[in-house]
């Protein structure tokens, strides 16, 4: 008896979570604010624990927290937003004539190999690889430009991001209490050692990886500046971004800051790849072990497997969420095998 009432509660427990999670899919196209909200909840919250510890009641510690970040948003925007506004802007008026140089690159090399002593099959097999290559460049600036006008077309939704972040962070301790108490009473103990589990690897793959972003951003725009390449503002926050990607991130980022390059000369696009050559050695022996400490614990099969099959299902949002979705998975499976056995 006691045996079924336990199998009734755990059926009723999981069909009500997989409704929410339908639910959630259903309106998942409106949830953007609060997934960022959330975000920002997450990196913002040990500053505001820190200065609570230092005699701050939590509210003065999130208005003194936001007032730091509003004042380095306006500074750095004040600064930044022109720069990136008239990369933005250049990218536009040259991407003509940037893909007019990459067909005609293309097919300076075709008549190079056409008149060349290999056989036929493989130059037929070269063609194909440069059409392809072409596609992807093609492909690679479209999805730039339609992620900057999807960006603007939130406005609204990331204006709001910060005042559910607010409410978030001051009513977090309620709001974890709210959802510990619909657990049954010997689930507690166990969620909060899951809740734990998951902050400790999700503190190198969120807080971690972002902070190392930032500064492969800022050390790949510098050094493409110094090199005079076009659009080194954007190709450097692109680069930062795409550097969140473990193992391929580095590869991927560079892609277009030696395409672009090579459109100029082949010796700047050889500089530019030793530029990201260094780069990629600093973060791997400096930055990355310094901030990132404990991986996710993760094989690195297991890790390129998610970031394809992230990549196979939602592109390039799943090769970035592939792998921490997986180690939160890996935690979740480890403790409810705990639970029920």
């Amino acid at each position: 008896m006691v045996d079924t009432k336990k199998a009734v509660r755990l059926s009723f427990v999981i069909g009500l979570v997989l409704a929410a999670l339908y639910f959630l899919w259903l309106v998942r196209s409106g949830l953007y604010p609060f997934i960022l909200a959330l975000l920002l909840t997450y990196l913002l919250n040990p500053a505001v624990c820190y200065l609570e510890q230092k005699g701050f009641s939590r509210l003065l510690a999130i208005i003194f927290i936001y007032i730091i970040l509003f004042a380095v948003l306006v500074l750095g925007g004040s600064w930044l937003v022109p720069l990136l506004m008239k990369d933005l802007e250049s990218f536009a008026r040259d991407l003509p004539q940037i893909m007019s140089k990459s067909e005609e690159l293309i097919y300076l090399l075709q008549n190079q190999y056409q008149n060349s002593a290999l056989p036929y099959s493989m130059r037929v097999a070269i063609d194909n690889s440069l059409m392809s290559f072409e596609r992807d460049i093609q492909l690679v600036i479209t999805d730039v430009a339609n992620g900057i006008v999807n960006l603007m077309s939130h406005s609204v939704g990331l204006a709001i991001t910060p005042i559910l972040a607010f409410y978030l962070l001051h009513d977090w301790r309620e709001i974890r209490e709210q959802l510990l108490t619909m657990l049954p009473g010997h689930w507690r103990h166990e969620t909060v050692l899951i809740a734990k589990d998951i902050d400790k690897v999700l503190n190198g793959v969120i807080r971690g990886q972002i902070t190392v972003a930032i500064i492969v951003g800022i050390l790949v725009s510098s050094g493409l500046y110094f090199l005079k390449v076009p659009f080194a503002l954007l190709i450097g926050i692109l680069a930062g971004l795409l550097d969140i990607i473990p193992y391929f991130g580095a590869v991927i980022g560079a892609t277009p800051a030696v395409t672009i390059a090579l459109l100029e000369s082949p010796w700047l696009a050889v500089k530019v790849a030793l530029l990201f050559l260094v780069i990629h050695q600093l973060e791997g022996t400096i930055i990355g072990p310094k901030i990132l400490g404990e991986s996710v614990g993760l094989h690195p099969l297991s890790v390129i497997f998610f970031l394809f099959a992230g990549g196979e299902l939602w592109g390039l949002i799943g090769m970035l969420l592939g792998v921490p979705l997986a180690a939160v998975a890996k935690v979740i499976i480890k403790h409810c095998i705990k639970l029920l056995v």
